[in-house]
């Protein structure tokens, strides 16, 4: 057998300080680069935007009527009731609903924020409740979709989808999704 010939290499002390400051800055750049992405996404996650604004309801309850006696007043002066009427859904406890479980019709998706505000407003005109929902994080481009309705049931969604359906004469590729 032949003896392989080694070859040693031999750093400096001025060198390998030079190796280590090089590996310290190239890691530092990369965190930043990561710091910077990440500020990105977050400003990407942003609340959605509605472009239609979503008509508030007043809710009364009334409380269950177990044989009343006969000297109690009318439901119309008694106090709990009367407390009841003074509850008005505010719009940031519509929006917190809107949020949870929800069917709406998805109509379009558009790459242009424009476009899809385009398609809103016709929609809108229509007499339906549009709104537009900013990009997700998970979109690898950035998609603006149109949806309608917040509707509370499938069928409701489905009647609507079934009206649009009819009215274009044709299958439309609309959606129904839940949020």
């Amino acid at each position: 057998m032949k003896n392989k010939e080694f070859r040693e290499i031999q750093v400096s002390s001025s060198a390998l300080v030079f190796i280590f400051l090089a590996i310290l800055v190239l890691g530092v750049f990369i965190f930043l680069l990561g710091v910077s992405v990440g500020k990105k996404q977050a400003q990407m996650t942003g609340p959605t935007t509605l472009l239609a604004q979503r008509t508030t309801e007043t809710v009364t309850q009334q409380p269950p009527v177990v044989n009343p006696p006969e000297t109690t007043a009318p439901p119309a002066s008694n106090p709990q009731v009367q407390e009841e009427k003074k509850k008005v859904v505010t719009p940031a406890e519509t929006q917190a609903a809107a949020k949870t479980g929800l069917f709406y019709i998805q109509v379009a998706a558009f790459f242009d924020k424009s476009q899809a505000a385009t398609m809103a407003a016709k929609f809108k005109k229509q007499g339906y409740s549009v709104l537009v929902l900013e990009p997700l994080t998970t979109d690898k481009k950035t998609v603006y979709r149109v949806r309608l309705g917040g509707y509370s049931t499938r069928e409701k969604a489905s009647q609507d989808l079934a009206k649009l359906n009819s009215a274009s004469k044709k299958k439309t590729g609309y959606y129904i999704t839940k949020d």
